[in-house]
């Protein structure tokens, strides 16, 4: 990046700081109960693994419908 763009960017963020506008993500803790993730299978290095060698074998992955309506798989029933 070039200097000047990275002067507007600092002055920007030190305007937000003075302002106390400037906001920082601060780290996970706790237990999540705001996502889908409840369970913490996101961070399982098992499951990771599990869906990678599905994904290569060809099992079909993504956003689907209800299992009731759209039918059970056999990872479905191997995760649980």
């Amino acid at each position: 990046m070039n200097e000047a763009l990275l002067a507007r960017y600092d002055a920007s963020l030190r305007g937000l700081a003075r302002k106390d506008r400037l906001r920082t993500l601060a780290p996970r803790a706790g237990l999540d109960f705001s996502s889908n993730d409840y369970l913490g299978l996101a961070a399982s290095k098992r499951l990771g693994d599990a869906v990678a060698a599905a994904i290569a074998r060809g099992t079909p992955v993504g956003a689907t419908g209800s299992r009731l309506l759209r039918g059970n798989a056999p990872e479905h029933e191997a995760l649980e």
